[in-house]
């Protein structure tokens, strides 16, 4: 299932997350990080980061924001086109169904194939930054969603452009952690092409989002 397909149902607190892939029958190195740990993280985060984006997009009157929006759907978008061609379409995001495992979508992934890849089923999304051998700080599932109704409910103008520029700092923020602890020790090869691959534009993506927080003037509270 291509991601984009399911965007309306971003971040569900029901949606159970299945992952399937003929490398994970292969042991993962001491140290490495597992690749259906890897999908899951940069899948739920990109959507994640294109649902806030096409949100942006719709909504914001600030030129730049708004330039910045159109161009983070496009990324995403093809960073998922990218991955669905080394998956063959098998990272899968069902609509409903399901009760979530501890720890939100990582902890409610599919047992069997995390054991056999490295014996990390039921880690929590805040573990993901020790698996990664990086600080902690991820937001999990639940907090997503939190984050993308709060912007959902929010009409356009300067409050939202700041808790947009926030919220997309923060998921830029994950995206090099999950995707920079891939291409340094990820299990496959052509995975870790991709995400080594698709950290100068998120390097690029922080520093625009710093700016423009800078020029707006900082957080979304006030």
């Amino acid at each position: 299932m291509h991601r984009r397909d399911v965007l309306v149902s971003l971040l569900s607190a029901t949606a159970a997350l299945a992952v399937t892939r003929t490398a994970v029958a292969q042991p993962t190195p001491a140290g490495a990080m597992p690749t259906p740990l890897y999908l899951a993280m940069a899948t739920r985060g990109g959507l994640f980061l294109e649902a806030t984006a096409r949100d942006a997009f719709a909504k914001t009157g600030n030129p730049r924001v708004k330039r910045f929006a159109r161009a983070e759907v496009t990324e995403q978008v093809n960073l998922a086109d990218m991955i669905d061609r080394v998956t063959g379409g098998t990272v899968a995001v069902p609509v409903g169904g399901g009760q979530p495992g501890p720890g939100g979508f990582v902890g409610g992934l599919v047992a069997a194939p995390l054991a056999v890849a490295g014996g990390v089923a039921g880690a929590a999304a805040g573990t993901v930054g020790a698996v990664l051998g990086a600080p902690g700080g991820m937001t999990s599932d639940e907090q997503k969603a939190q984050i993308q109704a709060q912007l959902s409910g929010m009409t356009g103008g300067p409050r939202y452009d700041a808790a947009f520029l926030d919220a997309s700092l923060q998921g830029h923020r994950e995206a090099m952690t999950i995707h920079g602890g891939y291409a340094q020790s990820g299990e496959d090869p052509a995975l870790r092409r991709i995400a080594r691959g698709a950290l100068p534009l998120i390097r690029l993506h922080i520093a625009q989002l710093s700016q423009m927080q800078r020029m707006i003037g900082g957080g979304a509270e006030g």
